[in-house]
């Protein structure tokens, strides 16, 4: 098995089913918080016959459980090792997809159909996250690396996000101040024609008890002839370059820290 789409009640029910209780009862809180058990016990029972309509489940010790292929789709979900995941807006929604590495394989967790179904499908490699990742984010490559073009403080990049997104006055300020460095002033009209939005790559990894901790971030600007990142540091400054795809790939083979 490739891939399994599932919608939200599904989810829950093969949570449940792999006897990830607090999983399944986090995801009913966040899409059902009114929900009585009754009605509980109904989606169960509907979502167990469209389950069984997609071959998933199988009928073993006196309960429905997950059939063995599709048992790492769920897994992966509670138990990766860490995740990388890329965010990106477009048509005034952001879209994301979560890249779970963990013992079960490697899987891309996307929701899809206004967040109502959830397509996991699984990976080949490493190289796989990486070449979606490219291609999710739109990423244009140069031939040649450029190195930083920008280095800003921390209270200076939020005050060009500012003016990209709320005060042009502000943005004008930074043009003309670099004015005469052609890559710093493309990034800045870039920055300025999104508004300020920043796509974005996040490395999470999780403690003992599977809590979230993001390690590694790095944002992403799509311009006009160039793709831009843009890292912090922990010297409060933010440094702009123009894209690479080895940064990403460092990020998801964790062979670097971008955050310190």
């Amino acid at each position: 098995m490739d891939t399994l789409k599932l919608s939200i009640e599904e989810l829950i029910f093969c949570f449940y089913s792999e006897g990830l209780f607090e999983q399944g009862m986090s995801l009913k809180q966040a899409y059902f918080p009114d929900m009585t058990e009754e009605q509980l016990e109904f989606m169960f029972e509907i979502s167990c016959r469209s389950l069984l309509a997609k071959d998933v489940l199988e009928y073993k010790a006196h309960q429905y459980k997950l059939k063995e292929p599709c048992k790492p789709f769920i897994q992966a979900l509670n138990d990766a090792d860490y995740t990388i995941k890329a965010s990106k807006f477009s048509d005034e929604a952001e879209e994301s997809v979560s890249y779970h590495v963990a013992s079960q394989g490697l899987f891309a967790h996307q929701l899809i159909h206004e967040q109502q179904v959830h397509h996991i499908s699984s990976l080949s490699s490493k190289e796989d996250i990486l070449e979606q990742t490219v291609q999710f984010l739109n990423i244009k490559e140069e031939q040649e690396a450029k190195g930083t073009v920008l280095t800003l403080q921390n209270d200076q990049f939020e005050q060009l996000l500012k003016g990209a997104s709320e005060e042009r006055l502000l943005a004008d300020e930074f043009l003309v101040k670099y004015a005469d460095h052609p890559h710093a002033k493309a990034f800045i009209q870039d920055l300025v024609f999104r508004q300020g939005k920043m796509d974005s790559v996040m490395l999470v990894e999780y403690g003992l008890d599977n809590t979230p901790d993001v390690r590694d971030l790095m944002f992403v600007i799509p311009g006009a002839e160039h793709t831009w990142f843009v890292t912090g540091s922990a010297r409060n400054e933010f440094s702009v370059m123009v894209a690479e795809k080895e940064k990403i790939r460092n990020i998801i083979l964790r062979d670097s820290r971008l955050l310190r």
